[in-house]
């Protein structure tokens, strides 16, 4: 299918591709479009050239939406998750030349100088190749979450809110507001569609780590995003919980070799020990990392992603 899109990209500025994925939700009602419309309106003219693709992963689809003008928009008719949603972006915007994708979910809240210091970044960044994102501190509730350098393969280590600049370690940070060279997402294959939902970030930031891309740290751009393991009972259901859990543990698998199985091995004694254990948090979320705890314990590596391959299968066909 042929994008509106391809027609209409600006030359002017960084040319920037916005997908907003949609679940069961209106455009209108997205608090991610809504906040990039605001501040579309406080950005310099000629700064960026950004155009919104609306992707929406709602079962049977939403026939009485309506989407504003000089966006484009496709339904699947079911629940893709993400990284089907951003493949499909990244084509169009590789198709259309656009220069940057902006990965968004639907409720991430955008500051209204976000577009300016956004496109003051990319044009710094724009010569330097090896820089394939540009990524903005993320907070949930004041408790910053994104982004994160991995140190000794071990602990999540946060960037000082005043960091400036491009990460020299291994980083990674959430979806949601990054924006991602679209040569850099073609180089490493885009996203990874076995990671359809969970850590398909994490897989990604991996593949341009291990491809010797770096990343800007724009401490500058400061996005409100809910994440939702921080409140399991309240945001997560047990099929969710256990989706998550599985892609943690085949992506600590695949990607951070021994040390990561250690890394993840003290995650999950900390959950049960502390997390669940000590705040009494519910039982059937106690047993589902019970159980993966006990898969670390004894199966092997190879026994554990089959395990998880056939899962996630299944799991991706149910929610389609």
């Amino acid at each position: 299918m042929r994008c509106p899109l391809v027609e209409s990209v600006q030359e002017s500025g960084a040319r920037v591709l916005a997908v907003i994925v949609l679940y069961k939700m209106l455009p209108q009602d997205s608090v991610s479009f809504q906040t990039l419309e605001a501040a579309k309106k406080h950005s310099p003219p000629g700064k960026v050239a950004i155009k919104t693709f609306f992707y929406d992963n709602t079962p049977g689809g939403q026939p009485s939406a309506q989407y504003p003008e000089e966006s484009s928009h496709e339904s699947s008719g079911e629940n893709n998750g993400l990284s089907v949603a951003y493949n499909r972006a990244l084509e169009i915007a590789s198709e259309a030349g656009f220069d940057w994708l902006l990965t968004l979910d639907q409720d991430t809240s955008l500051p209204f100088d976000f577009l300016t210091n956004l496109s003051n970044t990319l044009a710094f960044v724009a010569p330097l190749s090896q820089v394939a994102a540009v990524v903005p501190q993320v907070s949930d509730n004041g408790r910053v979450i994104s982004p994160a350098a991995l140190s000794y393969n071990l602990f999540p280590k946060f960037f000082p809110a005043e960091f400036i600049g491009i990460s020299l370690e291994r980083t990674s940070a959430v979806n949601s507001a990054s924006a991602v060279r679209v040569s850099a997402l073609k180089a490493i294959g885009g996203y990874d569609p076995r990671f359809w939902l969970d850590y398909s970030d994490a897989v990604m930031y991996h593949r341009l780590h291990c491809n010797n891309f770096r990343i800007f740290i724009a401490g500058n751009i400061r996005v409100e995003h809910e994440l939702s393991v921080l409140d399991l009972e309240q945001r997560v259901t047990l099929e969710r919980y256990e989706d998550i859990l599985g892609a943690e543990s085949a992506f600590w698998d695949e990607c951070m070799g021994r040390v990561g199985h250690l890394a993840l091995f003290l995650r999950f004694s900390y959950r049960l020990v502390y997390k669940f254990w000590r705040t009494g948090a519910s039982l059937p979320y106690f047993k589902i990392s019970l159980r993966y705890f006990c898969m670390r314990l004894f199966f092997s590596r190879k026994r554990r992603t089959e395990a998880w391959e056939r899962s996630s299968q299944r799991r991706f066909v149910s929610h389609g």
